[in-house]
């Protein structure tokens, strides 16, 4: 929790979502069925901590100011889960992020955007929801030196530690389409360092196009562009090693 609440740099009271977060640990036990213990669980913390939406909110203004988007609900969700003992999946698309939760009676989809109907217990409902969303990626907007979209088609399984790579990968990307590369640096540091996958390798190229474009002086040119070969490099000898 601390690592994601310190994701954007700035510091957020944590008190109040840990306190929920054994509170809900304590409720568990009230529920006969795991699926009315999960409504529950998604209903009151979208209402305690899930209000407004912002496409670039950071984790911590959801403790600051509850302002979420997909990304930062669907972690707050997933933490919330992992404390309560949930076998959960968070399956990532080009734009989208979701959970899939083992019940006693199947799988439940939490669409953490969706407050009145996000909550899903219908496969069928379910199965449709996963092929939107996979729709939705082939029709996004293509990037540019000065603005970036993801644009490789992708559907997989992440983890917790993957997904905080994707915060500070979101953080990037706000930080690049402000015109921040210094910040965009540092952002992608911690998220390659957490995440093997397509998206670093395409995006870092795309901030390595803009450097070089760029009107910076030499030596801030030069500064970027070696802070960036080096965390290039480092992660293709990581999937090296790793293959």
């Amino acid at each position: 929790m601390n690592l994601y609440i310190q994701s954007d740099g700035n510091s957020s009271p944590v008190l109040p979502v840990l306190s929920f977060a054994e509170k809900l640990s304590q409720k568990k036990e009230s529920f006969k069925r795991s699926g009315d213990f999960l409504a529950y669980v998604f209903n009151t913390t979208h209402q305690r901590f899930l209000r407004h939406y912002d496409e670039h909110a950071s984790f911590g203004q959801i403790l600051k100011n509850r302002t979420y988007n997909c990304l930062t609900a669907t972690a707050l969700y997933a933490l919330l889960l992992d404390h309560v003992g949930f076998d959960y999946r968070i399956m990532e698309t080009n734009y989208h992020i979701f959970l899939l939760i083992q019940t006693d009676q199947g799988e439940v989809m939490y669409e953490s955007t969706d407050p009145a109907n996000g909550f899903i217990t219908d496969s069928k409902e379910i199965a449709n929801r996963i092929v939107m969303y996979k729709e939705a990626g082939s029709q996004q907007v293509v990037s540019s030196k000065t603005h970036y979209r993801f644009e490789v088609d992708l559907y997989k399984e992440v983890t917790l530690d993957e997904m905080l790579g994707l915060i500070h990968y979101n953080l990037s990307i706000n930080a690049y389409n402000q015109r921040n590369l210094s910040m965009a640096i540092e952002q992608f540091a911690l998220a390659i360092k957490l995440y093997e996958s397509p998206r670093m390798e395409e995006y870092s190229s795309i901030i390595l196009l803009s450097i070089k474009e760029s009107d910076l002086s030499d030596q801030v040119k030069e500064s970027y562009l070696q802070s960036l070969q080096s965390l290039r490099k480092s992660q293709l000898d990581i999937t090296a090693s790793t293959n």
